[in-house]
C-alpha cells in the first residue's frame, strides 16, 4: 500500500505510456533507495551520539523492510537502482548485496555515515579517488554524480574532483547520503549534519544557470523537496524508519518505510515517493 495508490499507478502509467510513444526521447526510470540500517535497532528514540544516531545490534533489523521495498520495485518493472547510504552492520554488507542480487538488481551505491569503505568496496567498482566511492557516468543528456559523505563531509580533494565533473555539464543528477541545503527539522541541527556543506553548496550554486542541478540524499529519514537557485533538493524517505520532519526535537516514525522512484528524460525529472 503507497501514499496515494491513484496517484502512484497514474505515474507509472504515465511513464510506460511515454517510454512507448516517445522513442525519440532518452528516458531512464531508476528507484532510489536509502538507509537500510540492516542490523540496526536504534537504542534509544531521537538519541544521536556524536554525529550519529545510537544502534544496538540486532541480526533481522529491517530486513523484510528492505525485500518488501525490493519486491515493489522489481513488481513496476524498474530494473535500475541506486542506494544512498547507510547498509547498516559490517556483518549485514553481504545480506544486502545478496538481496539485490536476490532481485536481479546491480546498484550503484552511495556511502553513508554508518558504511565503512573498506567494508563495501569489495562489491563494488573502484571510486575515481582513492578510499572514497565517487563516481561520474552520464546517461544521455544527464551526468549521474556520486559522492562519498561517509565521514560527514565531501572533503577537499572531492569537491575539487566534483569541479571537474560539473564542467560542461547541462544536466547533472548527484547522489549523496547527507542533505546539502538546510531544512528545518532538529536533525539538521544537530552534529549530524554534513560538517563542509556550505562548501558543497558554493561550488554547486556556482555553475552558474545553464547547469541544472538535481540532488538526491537521504540521511534525514524523511521526504522533502527544496530549490535554491539551479539546484533542486529531494530527500527520499528510508527504509528502516522515519523522523518527524516538524518537531521540537528528534520524533521516531516506526509505521512507515520506502523509497522513491525518479525519471529522468531529456528536459527534465520527475520523481515519486513510495510509502509502505
Amino acid at each position: 500500500m503507497t501514499n496515494d495508490a491513484d496517484a502512484e499507478a497514474r505515474f507509472i502509467h504515465d511513464l510506460r505510456h511515454e517510454t512507448m510513444r516517445g522513442a525519440a526521447v532518452t528516458r531512464t526510470v531508476i528507484a532510489h533507495v536509502t538507509d537500510a540500517h540492516l542490523g540496526q535497532r536504534l537504542a534509544s528514540s531521537g538519541e544521536v551520539a556524536g554525529d550519529k544516531m545510537r544502534y544496538v545490534e540486532e541480526a533481522d533489523a529491517h530486513t523484510a523492510h528492505l525485500r518488501r521495498v525490493l519486491d515493489d520495485i522489481t513488481r513496476k518493472g524498474i530494473t535500475e537502482i541506486v542506494f544512498g547510504g547507510d547498509i547498516g552492520t559490517t556483518a549485514a554488507v553481504p545480506a544486502f548485496f545478496g538481496a539485490m542480487r536476490d532481485h536481479d538488481f546491480s546498484p550503484l551505491i552511495v556511502l553513508g555515515n554508518h558504511d565503512a569503505y573498506a567494508s563495501v568496496a569489495p562489491w563494488c567498482n573502484a571510486g575515481a579517488i582513492e578510499g572514497k566511492m565517487c563516481s561520474s557516468t552520464d546517461k544521455g543528456p544527464w551526468r549521474r554524480i556520486m559522492l562519498d559523505s561517509s565521514d560527514n563531509m565531501i572533503g577537499e580533494r572531492q569537491l575539487a574532483w566534483l569541479a571537474n565533473a560539473l564542467e560542461s555539464v547541462r544536466r547533472a543528477a548527484v547522489f549523496v547520503h547527507h542533505p546539502v541545503f538546510e531544512i528545518d527539522t532538529p536533525i539538521d541541527r544537530s552534529p549530524a549534519a554534513l560538517r563542509d556543506r556550505a562548501a558543497l553548496q558554493a561550488l554547486l550554486l556556482s555553475v552558474g544557470p545553464d547547469c541544472e542541478v538535481t540532488l538526491f540524499c537521504g540521511h534525514y529519514h524523511m521526504v522533502d523537496e527544496r530549490r535554491d537557485g539551479n539546484v533542486r533538493q529531494f530527500v527520499t524517505p528510508a527504509v528502516s524508519y522515519q523522523i518527524t520532519k516538524k518537531s521540537d526535537e528528534i520524533e521516531v516514525d516506526t509505521s512507515t518505510f520506502g523509497y522513491r522512484i525518479i525519471e529522468f528524460d531529456d528536459d527534465k525529472v520527475q520523481t515519486q515517493v513510495i510509502l509502505l
